[in-house]
């Protein structure tokens, strides 16, 4: 029968007496300190009073304070204060670590000591093994001859060498510094030596963060040459780190980047940016002689002041137009810069921002771009009164200023009241009125509102009124089949606005406008103020669902909208241009959580012809998926050109066995004789221990500089190390 008895730290690790009898070492104690006791449980113990020995056999158990040692037999010797165990050994250390061994001879309550054959097996499933050890106490230990791997053995064969390992003539590990050093080592893949260092040193794995090395990542690029990039991460404090990577290139020559992260007290903040020094090209790439820096900043933050205040920025800027896309930093258009101060407190919400724009197509001008010194937003939203009813506000006060062209400042104020009811048998009706005041002061008129040259040196204050009202009405019809709940709703919408005073005002905030089912009902479907949506019409539509149990739904929204006015003030191919607009249709089907359809359309109202169709398809797991992406305009009125526009997106990824997968994406476009854009493929190996990527890549669009483009690129991971 197994026996378990309790020792004193002087009676068993530390003695400076003769062990007592048998009878007070098995007393127990009602306040035991395990820190300063140990527990000793065997299935035979015997006690040799003359040689002052303790030999405990058969799953013997110590645990002494956060340690617990279990080996087949345990020896205590008093006199020479040491504990030798034999047979099956593994030590518990307080990090989580466990230590096996076939002969241990370990003091000073476990903390140090020889071993034999040892083996450690951390927290993160990481291994060490060693000939022999030495725990010069309780943070160090040395060993000799050692392997490291965080590689788990294979199942079919568990002396096959792992993908990779770390051997040395000796390692320390030292818990106190949380590393793990290496003397004359060689990093060894598949059991052949491939890499020798005299030094190399990484962290245990209690640790989160340490400054090292990662992983490299070499790459081929049309426009680069041969190229490699190799970061360094740095540790600077526990709030804050840097990661700083060369990328050295054979025809660009050396990019540095760096990117820098702090925690403060009321928040967070990171910079990332880039610099190099090329030679100067044209948009041909043909060399004019010199050369130039060229390079970017980013960098994001938010702070919080108080419960209800935070304030942040969030900056993007570069040199050039094309060094974003030629380094493969972003594929932006444009780059947008903005500060800002916001609040809530109750029903009161507070917004003080500013903004500036750098754009980086071929068309911009820079002169013309807006920058936008102040923009505040406040909204109000009040209680419920009796009938359920809620008055609100807003006001909106906006600056706009250009180097060349028209600047904008704008005063609105706006107070509505919006009340739903509900009928007895389930009608939802909604009244929506509100009045808005708009007061514009702008600088250097435009001659022609369309041509942001044409900028003149008069100025003008200009005033309007907007009054709206509106009345939505929505009848759910709901009935349950099965395990499924269908729902049938006709929606119908009256609403009437104008403007009272001059219309003649600048457009800055609603250039951009698309008709669909996001906007079919409303008092405005312009995105801002600056356009206004005038007359009397009449939106409606049915919203047609079904749910089930399990969570999985379809829906169908399908509508129109009708104009009393002949002129709905809408330009040409927005499907808003005639009194009857163009049909918007959303078809969603979600059954499960693996697939995701959405399809959205837009109907011309006279001949049923597609003007806009867009399909987005979401289909698998995690480690199986498919996306499929697919756009059609007939004509775009908010592109450069307004043409047709029609490109497809695919994009997956599929496990091929426990570790290999490949994805790929494309892109295409399918006007007239259609064009490849961009696509790439790529084969990746990851494992518990190794991580491998093969990647190509190919850009077919030509901007500038920066020409058509094919691109390979090999990242290697060794975990835990990256």
């Amino acid at each position: 029968m197994k026996r378990a008895i309790y020792l004193g730290l002087g009676a068993l690790l530390a003695l400076n007496a003769p062990l007592g009898p048998v009878q007070a070492a098995e007393a127990e104690s009602s306040e035991l300190d395990l820190s300063k006791e140990a527990l000793l449980s065997a299935d035979e113990v015997v006690y040799d009073n003359e040689a002052q020995r303790v030999e405990a056999r058969g799953n013997v158990e110590i645990v002494q304070g956060d340690r617990v040692l279990k080996a087949d037999k345990i020896i205590y010797d008093v006199a020479a204060d040491t504990v030798r165990a034999e047979g099956n050994i593994a030590l518990l250390e307080p990090t989580g670590d466990v230590v096996f061994a076939d002969n241990m001879e370990l003091e000073n309550e476990l903390k140090t000591g020889a071993i034999r054959d040892l083996k450690i097996l951390f927290t993160d499933n990481s291994r060490l093994a060693a000939h022999d050890a030495i725990r010069e106490d309780e943070n160090r230990t040395v060993m000799n001859k050692a392997v490291f791997t965080s590689c788990e053995p294979c199942k079919e064969d568990p002396t096959r060498a792992p993908i990779w390992q770390a051997k040395a003539d000796k390692v320390i590990h030292d818990r106190q510094e949380k590393t793990i050093t290496y003397r004359n080592a060689f990093l060894e893949f598949f059991g052949v030596p491939v890499i020798y260092t005299p030094y190399f040193a990484h962290p245990d794995p209690t640790v989160d963060r340490q400054s090292g090395f990662l992983a490299p990542s070499v790459f081929n690029s049309s426009t680069l040459g041969y190229g490699v990039k190799v970061p360094y991460y740095y540790v600077i404090d526990e709030d804050k780190d840097m990661t700083v990577t060369p990328t050295i290139t054979s025809k660009e020559g050396v990019q540095m980047a760096a990117e820098y992260r702090q925690a403060v007290e009321s928040g967070s903040f990171q910079f990332d940016g880039s610099l190099t020094y090329v030679d100067k090209v044209d948009n041909n790439n043909n060399e004019t002689g010199g050369q130039e820096f060229q390079g970017h900043i980013r960098g994001d933050g938010e702070f919080r002041i108080d419960d209800a205040w935070v304030w942040g920025y969030d900056i993007f800027r570069t040199t050039h137009d094309t060094y974003l896309k030629k380094y493969d930093i972003s594929d932006a258009d444009t780059l947008t810069s903005t500060a800002y101060l916001q609040g809530q407190r109750g029903r009161n919400f507070s917004l003080l921002s500013a903004y500036s724009f750098q754009g980086l197509t071929e068309e911009d001008v820079s002169g013309e771009t807006p920058i936008v010194p102040a923009w505040w937003n406040y909204s109000y939203v009040g209680d419920a009164n009796s009938y359920g009813g809620r008055f609100d506000a807003n006001a909106d006060v906006l600056a706009i200023y250009r180097t060349d062209g028209q600047d904008t400042n704008r005063l609105s104020l706006e107070g509505g009241y919006l009340n739903p009811y509900t009928t007895a048998n389930g009608q939802v009706i909604t009244l929506d009125t509100s009045i808005r005041g708009d007061l514009y002061y702008p600088h250097d008129e435009l001659a022609n509102p369309a041509d942001p040259s044409s900028a003149t040196a008069d100025d003008s204050f200009t005033g309007r009124l907007v009054p709206s009202v509106s009345v939505k009405w929505q009848y759910p019809f709901v009935r349950q089949s099965g395990s499924i709940r269908q729902v049938v709703e006709p929606i119908a919408e009256a609403v009437w606005s104008d403007v009272i005073g001059d219309n003649g005002t600048p457009n800055e905030d609603s250039l951009s406008f698309e008709f669909d089912d996001t906007n079919l009902f409303g008092s405005n479907r312009y995105a801002g103020l600056d356009e206004v949506e005038t007359g009397a019409r009449l939106n409606y539509g049915l919203n047609l669902s079904a749910y089930g149990a399990s969570g999985g739904y379809t829906t169908l929204l399908f509508g129109q909208s009708y104009h009393f006015d002949k002129d709905t003030g809408f330009q040409d191919g927005t499907g808003l241009e005639d009194r009857f607009s163009d049909y918007v249709a959303r078809l969603e089907i979600r059954p499960a959580d693996y697939l995701q359809f959405v399809n959205r359309v837009r109907l011309d109202h006279d001949s049923l012809f597609l003007a806009r169709n867009e399909i987005s398809m979401k289909l698998g797991t995690v480690e199986n998926w498919f996306d499929l992406g697919y756009v059609y305009l007939r004509d775009d009125p908010n592109g450069i050109t307004q043409d047709r526009r029609e490109e497809i997106y695919v994009a997956g990824k599929v496990k091929l066995s426990e570790f290999w997968s490949a994805y790929g994406s494309y892109r295409r476009n399918l006007v007239n004789d259609g064009n490849s854009i961009d696509g790439r493929i790529g084969l990746e190996y990851l494992d518990e221990c190794f991580g491998i990527a093969l990647e190509a890549r190919r850009s077919f669009t030509r901007d500038r500089d920066v020409e058509p483009e094919t691109r390979f690129g090999v990242r290697i991971r060794l975990l835990p190390f990256n």
